[in-house]
């Protein structure tokens, strides 16, 4: 991780019902991102969004933390795929890499990514981490629900819906 480096003040800035930050290029997706680098649609910085948690069965409420990255260190990344490998575990190995050159995590968003909009966003609590695991073993057990707490909005276990989702958006416009 590098401490030097922090996420622009246009990302963290983010309020629900903004465009959730254009994906430069997704990691790892399932339905939606998991691991991606984002682009800041104003000033074009670049940070790591890294899914935190996510509300089942649908999974379109997502949590995400945000740690910058220099954009050098995106195009090495980008460089290094594209070149392709044989090697198995070469991804996951490129997105450690990756890890390990961003800034620390600094804001927790909420993303509903069936409908690219932001539901919630804020700085990341106090003495907390974004997860540096690998997915799937970073995400809490079903019950736990501190990453949607932190952001004032409620883990369904049925799932997420969209009216939970417009009232979180209502409440913080």
């Amino acid at each position: 991780m590098n401490p030097e480096l922090s996420i622009c003040a246009h990302l963290s800035e983010l309020r629900a019902g903004d465009a959730v930050p254009p994906v430069a290029h997704a990691l790892l997706w399932q339905a939606g991102a998991v691991d991606a680098v984002v682009r800041c649609p104003r000033c074009g910085a670049h940070a790591l969004l890294r899914l935190l948690d996510w509300a089942p069965p649908r999974f379109a409420l997502r949590v995400y933390s945000l740690a910058a990255l220099r954009a050098e260190d995106s195009a090495l990344l980008l460089r290094n795929l594209e070149r392709g490998s044989c090697q198995v575990a070469r991804t996951e190995a490129e997105l450690g890499a990756l890890v390990a050159a961003a800034g620390p995590s600094e804001r927790l968003v909420a993303l509903d990514v069936a409908r690219d909009r932001v539901v919630a966003s804020a700085p990341l609590p106090e003495g907390a981490r974004g997860e540096p695991e690998a997915f799937p073993a970073r995400l809490p057990r079903r019950e736990d629900a501190r990453w949607f707490a932190a952001l004032g909005l409620e883990k369904h276990a049925a799932g997420e819906s969209n009216a939970a989702s417009r009232a979180a958006e209502h409440r913080q416009a």
